[in-house]
């Protein structure tokens, strides 16, 4: 199993909805630097991608978001997991349905628990 940890919570779709196309290639990009720079930490230099997995997203924030609103703002998330290597396509074949949940309270943040399914 790998444990991603980092200090903000995936964003609100809504925060991005409409926005020019640059805005939203800066959130994916930051979201791919946010991935690299946390496997790096964990010198996990050999990636495993797995064909096969299963995810659980859990988002630290001070509200709890609609869950098609929460859903979506993890696209940038799993698309880093693609993009470094630890799965291998972000499709239902691989990784099903990836389990989300939401805690609300004052720590900010969210936890990536990635596992061979």
């Amino acid at each position: 199993m790998i444990v991603l940890v980092f200090d903000e919570p995936t964003p609100s779709i809504n925060v991005h909805y409409g926005h020019h196309w640059s805005k939203k290639a800066a959130l994916r990009q930051r979201w791919k630097w946010l991935v690299k720079a946390e496997i790096r930490r964990q010198q996990l230099w050999f990636p495993p991608k797995w064909a096969k997995a299963r995810i659980r997203i859990e988002r630290y924030g001070p509200r709890l978001l609609d869950a098609d609103n929460a859903r979506a703002g993890t696209k940038p998330l799993i698309d880093s997991l693609v993009q470094e290597g630890i799965i291998t396509d972000d499709n239902p074949n691989v990784i099903g349905e990836p389990e989300l949940r939401q805690i609300v309270g004052k720590e900010r943040g969210t936890r990536v628990y990635v596992e061979a399914a």
